[in-house]
């Protein structure tokens, strides 16, 4: 799997009218938080460097670099329903793979001897 990048965005004018219109005219945006193939959140600032900071952490097999940008292009300005289950999801799937894959190893490393082998070495 690979990873992702995770990016505060800092909204344009233009930015804001268009999420605003598709997530609510009410809403108070001024941010994105693009989480690569796996969605984005829009809202304030606060809001969105709230997650940035603690899912940077939480998912360091998700996402592999964090940044911040003032100007970036944005192709959907539709919030991700249920961001952060989506994100613990694959993050338990790549999780168990790489348990799987670790346990797979230390079978096929590990020499099993028998009796007469241990006894005359």
């Amino acid at each position: 799997m690979i990873k992702e990048d995770i990016i505060l965005v800092s909204l344009t004018a233009k930015q804001i009218k268009k999420a605003k219109q598709i997530n609510g005219e009410r809403k108070k945006i001024t941010h994105c938080l693009l989480c690569g193939s796996y969605g984005q959140i829009f809202g304030t600032e606060k809001h969105c460097r709230k997650y940035f900071s603690a899912w940077s952490k939480i998912f360091p097999n998700l996402f592999k670099a964090s940044f911040e940008r003032d100007d970036y292009h944005i192709e959907k300005f539709e919030s991700t329903f249920d961001l952060v289950n989506i994100l613990i999801s694959h993050d338990d799937k790549l999780k168990n793979t790489l348990s799987e894959q670790s346990t797979l190893l230390k079978n096929t490393t590990t020499k099993k001897e028998g009796f007469f082998a241990r006894l005359f070495s």
